[in-house]
């Protein structure tokens, strides 16, 4: 297989994952006309459209060259890609009781620290600023609703 075929057909079911999903979320009477839905339905179905586009194309095509993901060669790549999934689902996991900064702020270190390696003051840095610009940003500004966590008694807003 193809890398195109092999990507869309990856798209194609994570897009239908994704519109299954989307009907599990609940819908109240007095939801605005367009619902909590529809930018979910948008998602998944510009996903599950570039999949099948991406295995179409591929499928037409006269140069159709085998592909490989390269696990073994490039082993240090995936392991980091692995542990990156793992540390956003930890910080999915985490989120409702920590509060959005210190799991941002946890997220961020470990993240930047993997790709910035031996610089801790420079990763501590990023972290500190991406999570207080992003909650500003969103809860003060934009008057979104993240959760507060263990500085709920802190945070005067």
């Amino acid at each position: 297989m193809t890398k195109n075929l092999q990507s869309g057909i990856l798209a194609v079911v994570i897009g239908l994952a994704y519109l299954v999903g989307t009907f599990n979320i609940p819908v109240f009477d007095a939801a605005d006309e367009v619902g909590p839905r529809a930018f979910p339905y948008l998602i998944a179905a510009i996903v599950i459209i570039c999949g099948a586009a991406l295995i179409v194309n591929d499928l037409r095509s006269s140069e159709r060259k085998p592909f490989s993901w390269g696990f073994a060669a490039n082993s240090g790549v995936w392991l980091r890609i692995l542990a990156t999934i793992v540390i956003g689902i930890t910080f999915g996991l985490v989120l409702d009781s920590l509060g959005y900064l210190i799991a941002m702020f946890l997220f961020m270190l470990l993240v930047s620290s993997m790709i910035n390696v031996g610089r801790l003051k420079q990763n501590l840095i990023i972290a500190v600023t991406f999570s207080l610009v992003s909650f500003i940003a969103f809860a003060v500004i934009l008057k979104l609703s993240l959760p507060r966590g263990l500085l709920s008694g802190f945070l005067p807003f």
